[in-house]
């Protein structure tokens, strides 16, 4: 049975591979009215050290996950659902959370304004497995984290060619203490259809305790820290939507999976009905 789920999980990763990789959608800016997008994740990590108080412990890491997620935008409004798959340690091919993610626009700099200004918020299940699963960032059994994310493009005509954009948001579960996101990104395009973004993703949590690794029951209560730098490069196809690969590692971490290697893997696929 568990070989049996392996191949199914490693049947959906192919899969993806014809549709688009991302996790919840976080940047100020919305797609085209009325306009779906169906987006995969193919994600593989890689670490060999936790962080535990100020010591390093020796544990190591070969993850895989597959997300998939619809999109849709509804004049200011696009809502997005999303489920993720896993194949760790902990957990060998399970299904380790489902999310409802949700955001508005108040401010279109597209449009005029100064800036461009989302607030938006995220529900998620997930379940035993993965809230016992170090590879897997969870507080609790159920989730939530409101955020208000910020840009603002510079175009050429009627193509933007460079923009930057932030987020913060802040995340309670039913458990533990809260945690803090904070986010960076600076993106730049040409010849409509490269794009290369230069990212900062953050952590923190606000809890008191290090992390056990022998009795791990999820972040809820871990005062958990970590920085990742990255880069990715998009490929825009007409009328489909993009390819694009990521790359990114952890320079700092506490009480968390340290030296971090993630790669992503990314196709978009865009449609109507």
């Amino acid at each position: 049975m568990l070989l049996l789920k392996k191949w199914l999980l490693f049947g959906l990763l192919l899969m993806s591979a014809f549709t688009r990789v991302n996790a919840t959608e976080y940047q100020p800016w919305v797609g085209n009215i009325y306009e779906f997008e169906w987006r995969n994740s193919l994600i593989y990590q890689q670490y060999s050290q936790v962080s535990s108080g100020s010591h390093l412990k020796r544990k190591s890491g070969h993850d895989t996950f597959f997300n998939v997620s619809v999109l849709n935008t509804i004049s200011e409004f696009s809502p997005e659902i999303e489920v993720l798959g896993a194949n760790t340690h902990r957990q060998p091919g399970n299904i380790d959370s489902l999310k409802v993610n949700g955001r508005y626009v108040w401010k279109d700099d597209v449009a005029g304004d100064a800036i461009t200004l989302t607030t938006g918020v995220s529900l998620t299940k997930a379940f035993w497995p993965s809230l016992k699963d170090v590879s897997s960032f969870h507080h609790g059994l159920g989730e939530a984290e409101l955020f208000v994310s910020f840009g603002r493009e510079r175009s050429v005509e009627s193509d933007w060619v460079s923009r930057w954009w932030g987020m913060v948001g802040i995340g309670v579960a039913e458990r533990g203490s809260p945690w803090m996101r904070i986010q960076g990104d600076y993106d730049m395009q040409w010849n409509e259809k490269h794009r290369l973004k230069l990212f900062c993703h953050t952590l923190w949590g606000l809890g008191r305790e290090r992390l056990h690794l022998q009795h791990f029951h999820g972040y809820g209560s871990i005062r958990h820290q970590s920085v990742d730098l990255g880069i990715k490069y998009d490929y825009q196809i007409e009328f489909v939507g993009s390819v694009s690969c990521q790359y990114s590692y952890r320079v700092y971490a506490l009480n968390f999976p340290a030296y971090t290697h993630r790669v992503v893997l990314q196709v978009l696929y865009t449609f109507g009905l």
